[in-house]
């Protein structure tokens, strides 16, 4: 009996957990965005000079920037935290529900430490097998930026952008000495997105 009652506790007191757990997590009906954060939540990094705004991924490519470059309709951008340290993350996924495409676009804190992420992307790529992965800087874009694994990645004076997007797995894999469309594109949706930060 006795056992029985520490199990009916110790499972719904899991339940409960989960509960909460579910209740904090990011919700898709209400995106997080510069000018209010859900109430007890905070958005500022917390070695982020204070009085300092949060940038909402969404708004520095809209949904239809983001249609033009796939060529395809796509969702509402689903908008959250990037990290525990701030900043943002916006996503539009395709409407297909089987389908893997999708633009991303993540703005990280000027205080994300740029040069180490950037060394470990370099030694990353240079243990890839069978194909070694590079580096490949992007002139004219932001205080520095580079493609590493098809993915752009821009400095800026407030923040780290990083742009992704996922439309022909044939893109995905391709060598990455030489841009793809898909980079192209991706360098496009980052052009617009440096000017909006």
């Amino acid at each position: 009996m006795i056992l029985r009652r520490a199990c009916s506790h110790l499972i719904f007191g899991q339940i409960v957990l989960l509960g909460l757990l579910t209740l904090t997590s990011c919700s898709k009906d209400k995106p997080v965005t510069s000018s209010a954060a859900p109430s007890g939540a905070s958005h500022t990094a917390s070695n982020a000079p204070s009085g300092s705004k949060e940038l909402d991924a969404c708004t520095l490519v809209t949904k239809s920037e983001a249609e033009q470059v796939m060529g395809e309709k796509l969702k509402d951008g689903e908008s959250g935290p990037a990290s525990m340290q701030g900043g943002s993350i916006c996503r539009y996924d395709s409407p297909e529900s089987l389908s893997a495409k999708n633009v991303t676009i993540r703005v990280e804190s000027p205080n994300y430490n740029w040069d180490k992420v950037k060394e470990d992307k370099r030694i990353e790529g240079e243990n890839m097998r069978p194909k070694r992965g590079y580096l490949r800087q992007v002139p004219g874009l932001g205080k520095d930026a580079y493609f590493a694994r098809h993915v752009l990645h821009v400095l800026t004076d407030k923040g780290i952008l990083t742009v992704i997007i996922f439309k022909d797995t044939a893109d995905a894999i391709a060598d990455e000495k030489t841009e793809t469309k898909t980079e192209a594109a991706e360098k496009s949706l980052a052009e617009k997105a440096v000017t909006r930060m």
